[in-house]
């Protein structure tokens, strides 16, 4: 692949400042002749402007609205495609690259006969020591059907080589031109959130392979476009326990939790077979519950990574509720107070403060994308 045909798309949608501080570190990086183009996504905050003052030499495609991340990056894919680019490199605007980022993406594509598309390591922008995410898997009998793999890891825990991987990150993604010409673009019914797995699942299918690269670092600020402002919830008291390492909560996120729900829907449709969409409802019906008591125990960051379930959603209901309290007897006594009045009472308190409105997000989300209803973009400040 020719370094200098190859295009680099950044879609912006109103982060003014992350687009810009992404563009200043591509201006340090070694591009070997790579272009770059912005497709920006009908900003209102004076993006446009302020990129074309400060990086003249950088193209912008201005489009009227927002169309996602789905019709935003394919306005840009198709202007690429039509000027003859080898390979697309698709790269979020709230992100900073490391200088030496492209080369090893591009080494990596030539590695393996079949490969067309290589992901970069994605690291933390707060935390540079842990990854982001190293790539997807799909799992659909999971409630979470799209499985980061690599979470809050560090780079040496079995993600320090290269890796042939089923689902490449979307964040940075360097893709074989030819890739898109067979496969198509981004089903922009998507709009934003697992449109690129669903163009990975069916680039598999037409043979394509896909690798994850560590030698090439981008750092990443999380979803910055949706992110919302955590509300103040303080959970029940709970026995003391020593701290979890990276077991803090993912960003809030209702936006993503809604458009990631119905879009969840969405791949099913498309990709799964009938016995993995039924034990997808079983696993809702099993976890969603768990999901609100994790919420309402302040263990969100455990239940991410694996270390509590039912039976510690119970003893926090209830022994844990008395850790000062030895005597099992007194415990015992407590249980249908701590079960029928202490728990609900938590949980609409939780609800009261809006620490469930994520969880409630997810539901709508469910709910819409089973019954197939258009996205309300302006209901979710999208438009």
């Amino acid at each position: 692949m020719n370094t200098a045909r190859i295009t680099i798309i950044v879609l912006n949608w109103n982060l003014r400042d992350d687009t810009l501080a992404c563009l200043a570190s591509l201006a340090k990086a070694e591009l070997g002749g790579a272009q770059i183009l912005v497709v920006d996504n009908g900003s209102r905050d004076g993006s446009v402007e302020a990129i074309r003052a400060r990086f003249p030499a950088v193209e912008v495609l201005a489009l009227p609205e927002n169309r996602g991340y789905a019709g935003g990056n394919n306005a840009g894919i198709q202007l690429a495609l039509d000027r003859g680019a080898e390979g697309v490199l698709l790269l979020n605007n709230d992100t900073e690259v490391a200088p030496d980022f492209l080369p090893p993406l591009v080494a990596a594509m030539e590695s393996l006969p079949g490969t067309a598309v290589v992901s970069s390591s994605i690291l933390r922008h707060d935390r540079p020591e842990l990854l982001d995410c190293a790539y997807s898997e799909v799992r659909f009998d999971r409630r979470h059907v799209v499985q980061l793999v690599g979470a809050n890891a560090v780079v040496g825990a079995g993600f320090a080589g290269r890796l042939e991987i089923p689902v490449a990150i979307g964040c940075s993604m360097l893709v074989r031109a030819e890739a898109f010409r067979q496969t198509g673009l981004f089903d922009e019914a998507y709009f934003a959130y697992h449109e690129d797995v669903d163009w990975c699942l069916r680039a598999a299918k037409w043979g394509y392979r896909m690798l994850y690269e560590p030698c090439s670092r981008v750092y990443h600020r999380r979803s910055g476009s949706t992110a919302r402002r955590r509300p103040t919830y303080e959970p029940p008291r709970r026995a003391d326990e020593p701290a979890l390492p990276h077991a803090e909560p993912a960003p809030w996120n209702p936006v993503r939790a809604y458009l990631g729900a119905r879009n969840t829907v969405r791949l099913l449709r498309g990709h799964a077979t009938p016995q993995e969409k039924r034990a997808f409802m079983a696993a809702c019906v099993r976890e969603l519950p768990l999901e609100v008591l994790a919420v309402v125990f302040g263990r969100e960051g455990w239940l991410v990574l694996g270390r509590w379930g039912w039976g510690d959603a119970l003893h926090d209901a209830t022994f844990g509720r008395h850790s000062g309290t030895t005597a099992v007897p007194v415990r015992l006594a407590w249980l249908p107070y701590d079960l029928l009045v202490a728990t609900p009472r938590d949980v609409w308190r939780a609800w009261r403060s809006g620490a469930l409105a994520q969880l409630g997000a997810t539901i709508r989300g469910l709910r819409d994308g089973y019954f197939r209803r258009s996205l309300p973009l302006e209901r979710l400040g999208l438009r």
